[in-house]
């Protein structure tokens, strides 16, 4: 309610004040008339009860226990400060090669997270999708990777609303929280399709992997200059990437 002006009107000789309601009705009411003091206290308690009414609305659509979620490629557990882990697992894909059949390039292309403690199903399949586990393909995280089975872990970030992996970068932008950094990694240009994912820059090996037995594979991801401008890119250069939360 908003006063706007107070003067003297032809009203016996009181105060006539010009007032606007919530509502934006604009009325003329005697200072010291009851009728007008009841008034504007019932405006102002309908108001009240329209912006209680407001805030119940708003704090009933805050979700509880805001967070998100996220893979961490190559790490047994989630390594962020205050993140979860959910579970941790196996990376997996459809097998690399294309040997048996070399006109075929088709099937599944992302990895999946398959986790340690499975609840497995009573049924047999035809046989014509398989997930395969994951290899590092090179030595190029550590000395000693190549042919090491890949783990992963599903974190939660908790008190954030989006989780995003940003590629060629190893800094989140402002206002993001980093939960890790990693490189860029995909499967061989010359075998079956695979997704590019952010494998954690420390990466850890599956415990008690069986070594060299691929099905699929992971390698280092680099740029091209051509299509791709230089600079501000370069060629060959290994493709960092950082998973950050707001």
């Amino acid at each position: 309610m908003k006063k706007t002006q107070t003067s003297n009107y032809p009203s016996y000789g009181r105060e006539v004040e010009s007032v606007e309601f919530p509502d934006g009705d604009k009325k003329r009411l005697l200072i010291n008339d009851p009728d007008a003091i009841n008034n504007r206290l019932e405006h102002l308690e309908r108001s009240l009860q329209q912006q209680q009414a407001t805030i119940l609305q708003l704090t009933s659509n805050m979700p509880l226990n805001q967070g998100s979620n996220y893979i961490q490629w190559g790490k047994l557990s989630c390594s962020a400060a205050n993140a979860e882990t959910v579970y941790s697992g196996f990376a997996t894909g459809q097998h690399y090669d294309t040997t048996k059949y070399s006109d075929r390039f088709g099937g599944p292309a992302n990895f999946l997270c398959l986790p340690n403690n499975p609840e497995l199903s009573n049924r047999t399949i035809p046989g014509s999708s398989f997930l395969y586990g994951t290899e590092y393909e090179e030595n190029f995280l550590h000395s000693d990777s190549d042919g090491q089975d890949v783990p992963c872990a599903f974190c939660r970030s908790p008190g954030s609303s989006s989780t995003e992996m940003f590629p060629g970068r190893k800094t989140c932008y402002n206002g993001w929280k980093m939960e890790y950094l990693g490189y860029i990694m995909s499967g061989y240009f010359g075998y079956r399709a695979s997704s590019y994912i952010c494998v954690d820059i420390h990466g850890e090996y599956v415990q008690g992997g069986k070594a060299n037995t691929v099905g699929q594979s992971l390698y280092a991801t680099g740029t091209k200059c051509g299509t791709l401008p230089c600079p501000p890119y370069n060629d060959n250069l290994a493709v960092y990437c950082v998973v950050c939360s707001k």
